[in-house]
């Protein structure tokens, strides 16, 4: 496979994910969640819930995007480069950004005494944590490999 090849399958899922998680937080959570947190913390507890799903998508959303940056990179034959080390560190911190946004949340949702009325909350956010944190080490140890392939490539070419 090419890199032309694989760079446009790469930004065809990528497209597909972006379209598929605006979907799922803009349009199916809010509709599931709707009637058990309005019965569990009040429409205002709802609207909070929301705003805090459309807020933790800002950080996935711009993942995608430095995602883009990446694939166009792999089309132009430069997957090993420092400038795609930078863009999966920044995917790494922003999705370091999410886990506070739903360690927070989870915090608030004891303090709130949501436990009581919602325990069905807990594994979700729980979930949502924990993609969050792999999604963060896995783009810190991609950045740190491409940061040294780049390296290596950098001296071969000087070598040569």
């Amino acid at each position: 496979m090419k890199q032309t090849e694989m760079s446009g399958y790469l930004k065809v899922i990528t497209a597909g994910v972006g379209v598929l998680l605006a979907v799922f937080l803009f349009w199916f959570l809010p509709l599931v969640l709707k009637e058990p947190l309005t019965e569990t913390a009040g429409e205002n507890g709802y609207r909070g819930t929301c705003g805090l799903i459309w807020v933790s998508a800002v950080p996935a959303f711009l993942c995608l995007i430095r995602f883009w940056e990446i694939c166009e990179s792999i089309r132009r034959d430069r997957s090993f480069s420092m400038e795609n080390a930078g863009r999966l560190k920044r995917m790494s911190q922003y999705m370091l950004a999410d886990a506070v946004i739903y360690t927070g949340f989870l915090v608030w949702f004891f303090l709130a005494g949501w436990y009581r009325k919602a325990a069905w909350l807990i594994f979700p956010v729980f979930l949502a944590v924990f993609i969050s944190v792999t999604l963060v080490v896995l783009c810190a140890a991609l950045s740190h490999l491409v940061q040294k392939a780049s390296e290596i490539q950098e001296e071969q070419e000087l070598t040569i």
